[in-house]
């Protein structure tokens, strides 16, 4: 955790008045592990979505293949 942050030096809003300053507040912490963690979650996130893809991709040609079988089946007689 860090002690300091990077102050912004604001100017004086009167003649004669010291300027302020402003500072962003740590909200989160970004540690190794919280970097390593954020990698896995988009990691399994791609896997995840290459998989469906190639299941749906699946599926359409089960579809098509039993849509063709009705078809052919209609044409014999």
């Amino acid at each position: 955790m860090r002690k300091y942050v990077i102050r912004r030096e604001l100017p004086a809003k009167a003649e004669g008045k010291k300027g302020s300053s402003k500072a962003p507040k740590i909200q989160r912490l970004v540690t190794p592990q919280q970097l390593q963690r954020k990698r896995d979650m988009m990691r399994f996130k791609k896997t995840r979505q290459a998989k469906a893809k190639t299941e749906a991709a699946d599926y359409q040609k089960l579809l098509a293949q039993r849509q063709k079988e009705v078809r052919d089946k209609k044409m014999e007689p």
